[in-house]
C-alpha cells in the first residue's frame, strides 16, 4: 500500500502516480457491511472472489461480517491471515481432491455440490461433519445481468437425487442457489426461495440451512433497480412464508453489493488524439469487468489535473483505449469529458472495489497491484470531492 490521504486531490498531489491505482475507501465497505447485516433476515457472507485484499477482508470483518464464501486456496489463505477466526465456507460447486483436503485442514466445513459426482468427492475428502450444500438451478430471466445457471446448479430431478444420496451417506445437507450476478429485481429471490422449498419438499429431504447466494445489485449509472432495503423486504416476506415454517435459517453471500462502493481505480492519460484517449490502464485490467458488462455496468468518472483538482468545462465524446497493444483493448461506450483533458490527467472510474483489482490480467505486462486508502468518498459523476 502506498499510503492513506484525506481525498484523492490528495493523494495525486503527492504521489503523482503513473500506473494504475487501485483506490480503497474502507469507510464505504464499512457503511455497506452494516446496512447487510442490520437488513439481511440471517447471516452474511462475504464472497471473496470480488476483492480479496486483506484491508478489504478486515474493514467487513471489522463490522460484523464473520462468514465467507471462498472459491480457492488462495482466498483460503487471504482469509486465514486477514481475518484468523472467521468460518469459511467452499462453495464453488467444481473441486479437486486436494483442495477439498486443504480447506478441511483450514476447518472449512460447508462445500457447494451441484452432482452425485461432486457430493461424494467432498464426503470421501471433506470429513466425518461436512456439510453438503447441494446447489439448484434458477431459470433463466431472473433480471440479473450475469445468468450464472449455465454453468453450475442442478435442475430439479438432479437436485433431489443429490439431496437423497447426501442422507444415504448420513450427512446433514443444506441447499444453495443464485440468482445471478448483478440482479436488478428482488422479486428473484422470492422465486429462489420458493423453488427450493418446493424442490426439498418434493425429495423429501428436510435441511436447517438455505444460502440464497449473491447477486445484490451496485448502482451503476444506469442501474434501475429498487434500493437494497427493498430487496431485504422481500427476502423476509419469502422466509417467513417459505423458509421459516420448514425451519430453514438463511444465508446470503453478497460480493459486489458489499464491496462495489469501497473502491475505484486511478487511471492517467498517456495520449490524447482529436477524439480518443490512451489510459494506462484497460479491458485487460482494472476494467476488464466493464467489457463484459458495457452499458448495464456503466462507471461513473471524473476528470483531475496532475495537480489533483477537478477538471471541468464543456464535454464532448471521447473513445477511450487501454494501455496494450491489442486492438480490442477499448472501454465499450465513450467517455463524456472535458475538451481540455491532456495527458497526463487523471481518470477515476468508481464502483471498482468489486471485480476491479481482482480481474485485472499481467498481459504485456501492465498490471498493477499498487493501492492506496483515500477518506473521502467519491462524490458523484464529474464531480468534486467535498
Amino acid at each position: 500500500m502506498i499510503g492513506r490521504f484525506k481525498t484523492v486531490a490528495e493523494l495525486v498531489g503527492q504521489t503523482a502516480p503513473d500506473m494504475p491505482l487501485h483506490v480503497l475507501r474502507p469507510h464505504r465497505l464499512a457503511a455497506m457491511a452494516r446496512s447487510f447485516t442490520a437488513g439481511f433476515p440471517g447471516d452474511v457472507l462475504y464472497a471473496v472472489k470480488c476483492n480479496a485484499h486483506p484491508l478489504v477482508l478486515r474493514a467487513l470483518a471489522a463490522e460484523g461480517i464473520r462468514h465467507f464464501d471462498v472459491a480457492s486456496p488462495m482466498e483460503i489463505a487471504r482469509v486465514q491471515e486477514a481475518v484468523p477466526d472467521g468460518v469459511m465456507y467452499y462453495h464453488h460447486p467444481a473441486k479437486s481432491p486436494s483442495q477439498i483436503q486443504l480447506a478441511r485442514r483450514a476447518g472449512i466445513r460447508h462445500y457447494a455440490v451441484d452432482c452425485v459426482e461432486e457430493l461424494e468427492k467432498v464426503a470421501e475428502h471433506g470429513g466425518d461433519d461436512v456439510v453438503p450444500m447441494v446447489r439448484l438451478a434458477i431459470p433463466k430471466g431472473t433480471g440479473a445481468v450475469y445468468d450464472l445457471s449455465t454453468k453450475f446448479g442442478a435442475a430439479p430431478e438432479s437436485f433431489a437425487a443429490v439431496l437423497r444420496r447426501a442422507e444415504q451417506l448420513g450427512l446433514r445437507p443444506g441447499v444453495t442457489f443464485h440468482v445471478g450476478s448483478q440482479c436488478l429485481d428482488p422479486e428473484a429471490f422470492r422465486l429462489g426461495i420458493r423453488l427450493a422449498c418446493e424442490s426439498l419438499d418434493l425429495a423429501g429431504v428436510a435441511v436447517s440451512t438455505m444460502d440464497i447466494g449473491g447477486g445484490f445489485p451496485a448502482y451503476y449509472r444506469g442501474t434501475q433497480a429498487p434500493p437494497l432495503a427493498t430487496f431485504f423486504a422481500v427476502i423476509d416476506e419469502a422466509r417467513r412464508q417459505w423458509a421459516e415454517p420448514r425451519g430453514i435459517r438463511l444465508l446470503c453471500e453478497p460480493g459486489r453489493g458489499l464491496a462495489a462502493e469501497g473502491g475505484s481505480v486511478l487511471t492517467r492519460v498517456i495520449l490524447k488524439k482529436p477524439d480518443s484517449i490512451y489510459l494506462n490502464d484497460g479491458i485487460f485490467g482494472g476494467l476488464t469487468e466493464v467489457y463484459w458488462g458495457k452499458d448495464d455496468l456503466s462507471l461513473p468518472y471524473r476528470v483531475l489535473r496532475d495537480d489533483g483538482q477537478l477538471r471541468q468545462g464543456a464535454v464532448r465524446d471521447f473513445t477511450a483505449y487501454g494501455p496494450t497493444c491489442d486492438g480490442n483493448d477499448k472501454l465499450p461506450y465513450a467517455l463524456h469529458l472535458p475538451d481540455d483533458v491532456q495527458a497526463g490527467d487523471y481518470v477515476e472510474f468508481n464502483l471498482l472495489g468489486a471485480y476491479g483489482r481482482e480481474m485485472a490480467a499481467r498481459y504485456n505486462g501492465m498490471q498493477s497491484d499498487q493501492v492506496a486508502v483515500v477518506e473521502a468518498d467519491f462524490a458523484g459523476h464529474m464531480t468534486a470531492e467535498a
